[in-house]
């Protein structure tokens, strides 16, 4: 087969092609395959969507799993001898400010017992609740 015939016989199918789309009832019958085509993909969009909601969902609490371990105490670290008695004070008055602490223990300022509290809740061994403009630690149980 040349070139010119083979040019000939795509001509010829283009051809009959057309004439087929000018036929109501191709065009009804292509309208309807389009449309059950869209509704068959829009269903796996939906599913795919779905499936992508509980995999963030899931992905999510994962997150916050590890940083509760992250933040649960370690029995390879134990606590320095003031950290023991602070979270001993904290246990026997239920919730301390920075203020008791400094004042119990003898910091010059409320900084350096803020701090150190405070280092105890990223470490997971304490929890701190705000109360207005005071804040508040507790222990974890």
């Amino acid at each position: 087969m040349d070139e010119k015939s083979e040019f000939e016989v795509t001509q010829e199918e283009f051809r009959r092609f057309r004439e087929h789309m000018r036929d109501p009832l191709v065009l009804g019958a292509l309208m309807h395959k389009l449309s059950e085509e869209r509704a068959s993909s829009n269903l796996v969009l939906k599913e795919i969507n779905a499936k992508l909601d509980r995999l963030l969902s899931l992905e999510e609490r994962l997150i916050q799993m590890e940083t509760r371990m992250s933040r649960a105490p370690t029995e390879e670290a134990p606590l320095a001898e003031i950290d023991e008695d602070i979270v001993k004070f904290v246990a026997r008055k239920k919730r301390v400010c920075a203020d008791q602490v400094q004042k119990q223990f003898g910091y010059r300022g409320s900084n350096a017992a803020s701090s150190r509290l405070n280092r105890m809740v990223r470490e997971g061994r304490l929890k701190k609740m705000q109360v207005g403009r005071k804040v508040f630690f507790m222990t974890l149980h």
